[in-house]
């Protein structure tokens, strides 16, 4: 069993602890009271007062329970966990779909550098490979959001075309905003993607300027915060556009981790906390696409690729992203 966090842990990380330890298990099954025995075994000191701790007991599970179905809320079926029908245990999903191998791979990404949980030893690595495909399943992730078209243009590109050549093929294929013939004299000899790592849009039924264009910063590390798009967005517009487009575009940061205020006003319900968190770094970053939504979006842009019509990078990507799940689940049960 992994170590369990610390009592004054977000309820995420709870809600966390319990769905890597479901990866753990032979049968793939957990009670949630383990929560509780297993929180007993980490004290170093018993409990003065039995009473109290029985409630912080209850009130542990009962937190977790509810993280979990809020989790279950936003993802829907693809939830790649399910509970059982007295609400006591919950165990992983045999064969996730592609958007819950997506949620997975966030889960597992979240731990990677976060030793409350997961073991230096058992930790995922973060190399290039994992990057890459996190950047795959935040442009499925992308096409569902804006329910159109994504496309991968962070480095190294897909089609591997320099950096002026992707962006006449891309805003070409926008319709709205035309890229400079060559680099301008004092750009850089190498321009990689400007901190621009998907592009996603909807044309309107017109195909003229005016419609919902997404510019995103893929971020699968801790430190994301020390980014945000709206500064690259903007530069990216100013300078490489001969005529930049017309529509206003949206800023975007993808994450794989969960959200886990931490508030400091003891008045506040954790609801209250959740949204004022929000308010804040959509102030600073844009849309936020987390675990969540990444899970929820990525779904339907696996939809939107079925049905046809819209253009939607790196989808073909994504059986790399379930055999990269499948084998750090078998790391993670020492199989």
């Amino acid at each position: 069993m992994l170590s369990i966090p610390d009592r004054n842990a977000h309820k995420t990380k709870i809600a966390d602890w319990l769905e890597l330890n479901c990866v753990c298990a032979p049968d793939g099954h957990i009670g949630f009271g383990t929560l509780v025995s297993a929180s007993d075994m980490s004290r170093e000191e018993q409990p003065e007062d039995i009473t109290e701790e029985d409630l912080w007991e209850d009130d542990l599970v009962t937190s977790a329970q509810d993280e979990i179905s809020n989790r279950r809320k936003c993802i829907g079926d693809d939830y790649p966990f399910r509970v059982d029908e007295g609400g006591e245990a919950m165990e992983l999903v045999q064969r996730p779909t592609q958007a819950g191998a997506v949620y997975l791979f966030c889960l597992f990404l979240s731990h990677a550098a976060d030793r409350d949980i997961i073991p230096e030893l058992l930790a995922p690595p973060v190399d290039n490979e994992a990057r890459d495909l996190f950047q795959v399943c935040a442009t499925v992730a992308a096409a569902g959001y804006v329910k159109g078209n994504a496309v991968s243009f962070g480095w190294p590109r897909p089609a591997g075309d320099e950096f002026l050549h992707a962006l006449h093929r891309i805003y070409g294929l926008i319709g709205d905003g035309l890229p400079h013939a060559k680099p301008r004299p004092a750009a850089p000899a190498h321009v990689k993607d400007e901190g621009i790592d998907v592009i996603a849009w909807r044309p309107q039924p017109d195909g003229l300027a005016g419609m919902q264009y997404l510019l995103g910063q893929v971020a699968s590390g801790n430190n994301w915060k020390g980014k945000s798009v709206a500064v690259d967005a903007d530069a990216f517009h100013k300078y490489w556009f001969e005529r930049p487009p017309a529509t206003r575009h949206e800023n975007a940061m993808f994450i794989p981790f969960c959200l886990d205020p931490q508030g400091h006003d003891e008045g506040a319900t954790s609801q209250e906390d959740l949204v004022d968190h929000m308010q804040r770094l959509t102030n600073k970053y844009g849309t936020l696409i987390y675990r969540y939504r990444m899970a929820h979006h990525a779904a339907e842009g696996l939809r939107i690729h079925l049905r046809g019509g819209f253009t939607v990078e790196r989808v073909d990507d994504l059986p790399k992203v379930i055999n990269w799940v499948q084998t750090y689940s078998r790391t993670l049960r020492g199989v």
